[in-house]
């Protein structure tokens, strides 16, 4: 046998003894009570003692108090866990350092500046969303950057986190001589009031705690809540996670009267056909931007009539409401013959992003007719203007634009690009149309030029440009 294994077991027992006998010293015991007795006057049930930490309940909730020690010293440490508190989610301090600004890219933006700037959320967007209201919100705050301000309590010297659904809060006080000796460190406690530091814990805690259903919770969040980045982050989240749920029906069509047009055209979209009127109001710009009211024209897209999509074109270029024109373009360059004369309309307005869109849109009719209003436009001024009526002809365009093209060409380089291109296209429809057909020049790439003949037919030049 090792000679040293008997010296080894004395060793171990007297540590061990030692170690129990401190554990209970009468200073000890006193500290035990002490916690015991604030667990009493916070209201918990089922109250255990044991040597180093003091437990009870509150409903479902476990509260434990013990002592804790990290870097900066010892102090009391209130704990919280239970079923349905916070699920898998995680609030602490937001580590930002002089250093780096780089944050967690699993990290969750709740759309409350302040709060996103001061805590940082891991978990679900639906959990977070669902128990962060914005008292909650506030609590939370408080809580990692201290002093601690707990829904319906005065501000508490105490600061914590939630770490995957457990909360903790942590009461500093001074550092004690001796390592087991941490009695005195609990002064500060005993000052305050542990009582009220559990009954702090609680109020915040009863908050995190979520419901099993959440879309319900989401939704009246989302009718309450002041902000309107949250509320939109909410709504996304409701309808992503609970698409098909009662509460979320029901909250999109509350949504149709709401004050965010964003809000309105997104419920507009989801509710399909019952969404119909909303986003035709959107799109006429009541009570939205611009921007919001050509994404609902382009929402609204096929079932917009020709008449009604001039109507609404018409009505932007007058309050020059100039994105949802050009989206009102897009939408009638899709309906043929019928719309040309709309967007002809539109091609000589004064706006040069409105022309640039109805060339595209006269180029996406595919119709004859509108070979003579882009080429006039060919000839326009503003470059973006002659550039899309060069891509357009090429989608319109007959032997009778070659010619001009040929002359766009040498306006300059990307006018040139696009005109070859365009003619390109049309060689491509006419080729094998017999007298005037179209032929590649021998000079640069996709060059052509017209036979000085009595026919006009197309053929080879062996000039380079």
């Amino acid at each position: 046998m090792d000679p040293l294994l008997p010296l080894l077991v004395v060793w171990a027992v007297v540590v061990l003894t030692s170690l129990g006998t401190t554990l209970w010293r009468p200073d000890n015991r006193r500290l035990l009570e002490r916690w015991q007795q604030a667990a009493k006057d916070a209201g918990l049930t089922a109250i255990e003692v044991f040597p180093s930490v003091v437990t009870g309940y509150r409903g479902t909730l476990l509260v434990r108090i013990r002592e804790f020690a990290d870097e900066r010293g010892h102090g009391t440490q209130v704990e919280l866990a239970g079923p349905g508190l916070a699920p898998g989610l995680t609030l602490r301090r937001e580590p930002w350092s002089a250093f780096s600004s780089e944050r967690n890219p699993r990290e969750i933006e709740i759309g409350d500046v302040a709060f996103d700037r001061e805590v940082s959320v891991l978990g679900t967007p639906e959990m977070a969303l669902a128990v962060l209201d914005p008292a909650t919100r506030a609590a939370v705050r408080t809580l990692v950057r201290g002093p601690f301000e707990p829904p319906g309590h005065t501000p508490l010297p105490v600061t914590g986190e939630l770490n995957h659904g457990v909360l903790r809060l942590d009461v500093r006080g001074h550092a004690p001589s001796l390592p087991l000796n941490r009695y005195r460190g609990d002064a500060a406690t005993k000052e305050l009031g542990l009582d009220v530091v559990v009954r702090g814990a609680l109020a915040l805690a009863e908050r995190l705690v979520a419901p099993q259903d959440l879309a319900p919770r989401l939704a009246s969040n989302l009718k309450a809540e002041p902000e309107r980045d949250v509320r939109r982050r909410t709504f996304v989240t409701l309808l992503r996670e609970f698409k098909d749920h009662a509460a979320t029906r029901e909250t999109l069509r509350s949504l149709r009267d709401d004050a965010d047009p964003e809000l309105r055209l997104r419920a507009g979209i989801a509710l399909e056909a019952d969404g119909r009127d909303v986003l035709l109001e959107l799109a006429r710009g009541e009570g939205a931007d611009d921007a919001t009211g050509a994404r609902a024209v382009t929402a609204l897209g096929g079932s917009l009539t020709v008449e009604a999509a001039r109507q609404l074109l018409e009505s932007a270029v007058r309050a020059r409401r100039l994105q949802s024109a050009k989206a009102c373009a897009g939408v009638l360059g899709r309906r043929g013959a019928a719309s040309v004369p709309a967007l002809v309309a539109a091609l000589a307005a004064d706006s040069p992003d409105l022309a640039e869109a109805a060339a595209h849109a006269l180029g996406a009719t595919e119709d004859a007719s509108a070979e003579e209003p882009l080429l006039r436009a060919l000839a326009a001024e503003a470059p973006s203007v002659a550039l899309a009526a060069a891509t357009a002809l090429g989608r319109v365009g007959s032997r009778a634009a070659v010619a001009p093209l040929r002359e766009a060409e040498r306006r300059d380089a990307e006018l040139r690009g696009a005109a070859r291109q365009a003619i390109a296209q049309i060689q491509s429809r006419l080729a094998g149309a017999g007298h005037g057909q179209l032929s590649l020049a021998s000079g640069e790439a996709g060059q052509l030029t017209i036979v000085d003949d009595e026919t006009g037919r197309l053929s080879l030049d062996d000039r380079t440009a």
